[in-house]
């Protein structure tokens, strides 16, 4: 097994990727400031169509950041490190 050290990708092309955080800080950290909430957005309680949301805005963001990686050519990477790292009975044909 080969055990050079992959070349550092710059930090500018994997910046999209703290978007990630969004969904979980809608989800997770602001819960327990909408779950009091008495407003019922289409007869739902609030946090019910608060939840819903985040799935849209999860999905939103997942996509907005494959689109980005594709952009910036983290595929190409990801392609190489495997090469790089794969055993002699995981080479590609």
């Amino acid at each position: 097994m080969n055990l050079e050290v992959a070349p550092q990708i710059p930090s500018r092309r994997r910046r999209h990727r703290w978007c990630l955080t969004f969904p979980f800080i809608w989800q997770a950290g602001l819960a327990p400031v909408v779950n009091d909430i008495a407003y019922r957005p289409f007869g739902l309680p609030f946090a019910m169509a608060w939840q819903m949301a985040g799935i849209v805005l999860t999905s939103v963001v997942i996509a907005w950041v494959f689109r980005r990686d594709q952009q910036t050519g983290v595929e190409d990477d990801e392609a190489a490190f495997l090469a790089a790292t794969a055993g002699p009975s995981e080479a590609p044909q």
